[in-house]
């Protein structure tokens, strides 16, 4: 029977405070991995990794700023040995090139994208020395196609699928998988966030209360994804089965991106 069983295995979950982060966390949990939940949002970690120890899983939370390259490196040392890291966190906004401020440029491309290689040089020595590890990035079908009033998601998201290529082809021989996975839509508060944007409906010239039935239609399942479907596919690229999956995009999207 096809199961996945992580049990002495440490996984690290950036961005694991809500949404999908916090899903593929509840998806590990059920693998009996040791799970690592890292956040700026004490509260919320603190919250999750309770309800995890409650069902038996050894959780642990640490407060965590991916886009502060120092602090990374102190609590990944915190942390020890990791054998997969997901490389979740993230965030986005909506604007034309144009009107598009400076510092809410620099600040997304931190969190997205340098970050994910902050956290991924954190581990590397680790798991080279140990000969295994999962390195699994949550890019996006936006890391796929262009968008509108989405350039710097967009853009974070395609760099995170070429350094996913790239580090893929670095560690392939020290038996280190590195893959990225693309969710389209997904339930989940930034999607909400984004479907109740006057700015979003503005510039994309949508009626805000039209939105998410727009988007919905272009879904072929005709919904939007759940969190936990994300998580099952990142479990599978941590497992033993996915050893010879390495530098690939996967999409979960419903069919809403073909490539």
């Amino acid at each position: 029977m096809f199961s996945i069983d992580l049990s002495g295995k440490t996984v690290a979950i950036t961005g694991a405070s809500q949404g999908i982060g916090k899903a593929i966390a509840e998806v590990f949990a059920g693998s009996k991995a040791s799970v690592i939940l890292l956040s700026r949002n004490k509260t919320k970690l603190e919250e999750n990794a309770t309800r995890l120890k409650e069902i038996g899983i050894n959780a642990r939370y640490f407060v965590l700023d991916v886009s502060d390259f120092n602090q990374v490196q102190s609590v990944f040392k915190e942390i020890g040995h990791i054998d997969i890291l997901v490389n979740n966190a993230g965030i986005h906004f909506t604007s034309s090139v144009l009107d598009m401020e400076l510092n809410s440029w620099k600040e997304l491309l931190d969190i997205n994208l340098n970050g994910a290689m902050y956290c991924s040089k954190a581990v590397i020595e680790s798991m080279t020395k140990n000969s295994f590890g999962r390195i699994i990035n949550i890019s996006s079908t936006s890391g796929k196609h262009g968008e509108a009033f989405s350039s710097a998601y967009n853009t974070s998201k395609f760099g995170l699928i070429g350094f996913t290529q790239c580090l893929a082809l670095e560690l392939a021989r020290h038996n280190i998988t590195v893959n990225a996975i693309c969710p389209g839509w997904v339930e989940t508060k930034m999607a909400l966030d984004i479907l109740n944007d006057d700015k979003y409906a503005s510039l994309h010239q949508i009626p805000k209360e039209e939105l998410e039935e727009t988007s919905l239609q272009a879904v072929p399942i005709g919904r939007f994804v759940h969190p936990k479907e994300v998580g099952y596919l990142a479990l599978y690229l941590a497992s033993e089965y996915a050893s010879a999956i390495t530098g690939q995009s996967i999409n979960v999207c419903g069919g809403l991106c073909m490539h």
